[in-house]
């Protein structure tokens, strides 16, 4: 397809735009951080209560950055080539480092997070919950088996049934993040020597049936049971969305005429590639490409400024340490006179001024002192590799 051919300056890449991506990326690692905590903390809150959703927007946003911040010409992309080696180290280096340190937290106190997670889901049961007789949680965060080291060393854990879950961390996505690097290059292969209609007929196909052959949430599939979507093909098609929307941002930087029909076949992919969201995470995508495409002209700005800009840095920082905050501080809480006879959204609001500025101040210093110097570092070694020219 000629039309996917682009130099790398060839996109707009303007910082208002990066900058309310912050912003919406922001937005989402709260959105999770809070829903968590009404969940911990006893509160029922429609809109808090469909923070998992969020986790779907993640995966289009980065499929969105993917190729949007892709360094090579669309059309020369090979999946066996120096380019595509530094883009894996880079991204290794984004993810891995500040995982790997939770990880040995984890390790560290796992058994004693088990016990604070276990007498909090007793004190205050989930709606999920609240129907089983005798509910009796025992979390069971096996850290000891050498099977359990390298499954998630090497971010394969998502890839096998009922290690989804076997640590305190909301680590599942991260093992799809990396199925989707792996990917990533592939797709891009793919997307120029197959109609990107085809593409998204077969993704949403494999988004449909994936709960009914792995299962879905507490229930068992065909096949076999995943306890989260720890599995790529449930949510490539929520990266290929974002993909596709990537792309036809590149299509509007172009000074030439483009083919209408391909315009058309881009957008008809993106519906099929979305339909097997929910119906929140289909609106959210709509709003995503709007903010994007800087179609509401209020909400862009919001988004890009520095507050938010701020939160979008430490984002990922907050998505994955919140949860080592959050249920020690509610357990603790549980233990103190008169806390549980509050009012459920008496307890979210205490357990939210207590956690809050531990979690901000946590995820600061987790992106200053980890996240920042290895995403440096990464950066470096991948432009040490590359080849002359």
């Amino acid at each position: 397809m000629k039309n996917l051919r682009t130099d790398s300056t060839s996109h707009p890449s303007t910082s208002s735009h990066l900058n309310s991506l912050d912003g919406f990326r922001a937005c989402l690692a709260l959105w999770v951080y809070l829903g968590h905590l009404a969940n911990a903390s006893g509160f029922s809150n429609r809109l808090l209560g469909m923070h998992p959703l969020a986790v779907d927007l993640f995966m289009v946003l980065s499929g969105f950055l993917m190729v949007h911040t892709w360094k090579q010409d669309l059309h020369q992309t090979k999946f066996l080539s120096q380019s595509t080696l530094n883009f894996y180290l880079m991204r290794f280096f984004r993810i891995a480092p500040l995982y790997y340190l939770l990880l040995i937290i984890c390790y560290a106190f796992g058994p004693s997070l088990a016990m604070m997670h276990d007498a909090v889901l007793k004190a205050l049961p989930p709606p999920w919950a609240q129907s089983i007789a005798n509910f009796d949680p025992q979390t069971d965060w096996n850290f000891d088996s050498f099977r359990w080291f390298y499954l998630h060393v090497s971010f394969l854990f998502g890839l096998v049934p009922g290690m989804e879950n076997s640590t305190p961390l909301p680590d599942w996505s991260l093992s799809l993040e990396m199925q989707f690097y792996f990917v990533f290059p592939l797709l891009l292969i793919l997307v120029r020597k197959i109609p990107m209609l085809l593409i998204a007929i077969v993704v949403a196909v494999l988004a449909f049936y994936a709960p009914k052959l792995w299962g879905n949430y507490l229930d068992p599939g065909i096949l076999s049971h995943f306890g989260q979507p720890s599995f790529l093909p449930y949510r490539l098609n929520a990266f290929f969305a974002g993909m596709l929307a990537a792309l036809w941002l590149r299509q509007l930087a172009f000074t030439q005429p483009t083919n209408r029909f391909h315009k058309i076949l881009l957008l008809l992919a993106a519906c099929i590639s979305i339909l097997p969201l929910s119906k929140p995470v289909i609106l959210g995508y709509l709003f995503f490409v709007a903010i994007s495409f800087k179609r509401i002209p209020l909400i862009s700005p919001l988004l890009s400024l520095k507050p938010f800009r701020f939160l979008g840095d430490i984002s990922y920082s907050i998505y994955l340490c919140h949860i080592l905050i959050v249920y020690p501080i509610v357990y603790k809480l549980t233990q103190t006179p008169g806390f549980l006879e509050h009012e459920p959204i008496e307890r979210f609001i205490i357990s939210l001024l207590l956690t809050l500025p531990l979690v901000i101040f946590s995820s600061y210093i987790l992106y200053r002192f980890v996240e920042l110097p290895f995403i440096r570092f990464g950066k470096k070694i991948s432009q040490g590799s590359r080849q002359p020219t």
